[in-house]
């Protein structure tokens, strides 16, 4: 599961920021992803009220300040101050970004699914923000200048070398 640090501002709270493993792209036209938070979370009111959150994808040399912000609430410390983190006005939403990770989603919900433990928070993708210093030099983004990581039966995991590419299968016989 990827690993991100989804943030979210409302009135009446310190903008705050949540480790979250449970998130992916469910969507294509428009573009849309999620991210599953528990009730019992200081961002998930922020995120209900708002309607809005940025997911912030972090590479993998902030994957200790990332742990450490899934360690602590926003109850009772400020992660930004904590951190060093910086957050930056967003163009479409008043959920901040982290202006020292390399990508930035900005999204607006559009449904709420109620599961058991977690809410589920579609969002709309209104504006992506990509750091240049991961563009390769034909402007695209380059995954090794990334160095995403992943949450993986507990370990995170970087995700290191590429194994084929969209199509690589066809005329091998396993249509």
């Amino acid at each position: 599961m990827p690993v991100v640090l989804v943030t979210a501002a409302a009135e009446g709270f310190r903008p705050n920021m949540i480790t979250i493993a449970w998130t992916g792209i469910v969507n294509s036209e428009p573009p849309m992803v999620y991210v599953s938070i528990r009730p019992s979370r200081y961002t998930y009111e922020m995120v209900r009220q708002s309607g809005e959150y940025v997911i912030n994808v972090p590479s993998a040399e902030q994957a200790r300040i990332t742990d450490r912000c899934g360690l602590v609430s926003g109850r009772d410390v400020d992660k930004f101050k904590e951190t060093g983190l910086t957050p930056v006005p967003a163009s479409q939403v008043k959920a901040p970004l982290i202006k020292e990770f390399p990508i930035n989603l900005e999204c607006r919900v559009v449904e709420v699914v109620k599961l058991p433990t977690h809410d589920m928070f579609i969002g709309e993708v209104l504006a992506v923000h990509i750091n240049e210093n991961v563009l390769n030099e034909n402007g695209r983004l380059d995954v090794d200048k990334v160095k995403p990581y992943a949450f993986c039966f507990r370990e995170y995991r970087t995700v290191r070398e590429q194994i084929g590419g969209y199509g690589f299968s066809k005329g091998d016989g396993l249509e």
